[in-house]
């Protein structure tokens, strides 16, 4: 069991989307407890019917997200539908709006977003309540 809680946290850290984290944990889980049920079918099936939940319960936090960024900056959304890059200001207000580092990192990374920030814009993305590792990856996305 030790060994799919591994699994599920490395599957759940990388992700880039709530839908393809869902996917992921619910199928490992899945399979995991339909081995243990019912031996090789039941693993087979259990990873199938928890892929499927999990991709369900992860669409719907993604869609959530979006509602977040319509609500909180119309403008940054509009951008994003574009393919514009995102702006600091963007960046700034989708980290207050409460959405995931994993999706502001996503759609920084749709939108080629780059940026040559100064001390001031990387202290004023700090002030802002930005998380580190997206600042981080503002710096230098290679990271």
């Amino acid at each position: 069991m030790s060994i799919v809680l591994t699994l599920i946290t490395l599957f759940t850290t990388s992700c880039a989307t709530n839908t393809g984290t869902g996917v992921l944990a619910g199928g490992i889980l899945g399979a995991g407890v339909g081995g243990l049920a019912g031996g090789g079918s039941g693993a087979l099936i259990g990873g199938a019917a928890g892929a499927i939940a999990g991709g369900l319960i992860g669409a719907s936090l993604d869609e959530q997200d979006r509602k977040v960024m319509e609500r909180s900056s119309p403008r940054t959304v509009d951008r994003m539908d574009r393919g514009d890059p995102l702006t600091i200001n963007d960046v700034i207000k989708l980290s207050q709006g409460g959405v995931s580092d994993d999706t502001i990192l996503k759609y920084m990374r749709d939108t080629n977003s780059s940026y040559h920030l100064s001390q001031t814009q990387i202290r004023r993305l700090q002030d802002a309540g930005v998380s580190q590792r997206v600042i981080n990856h503002m710096v230098d996305p290679s990271n």
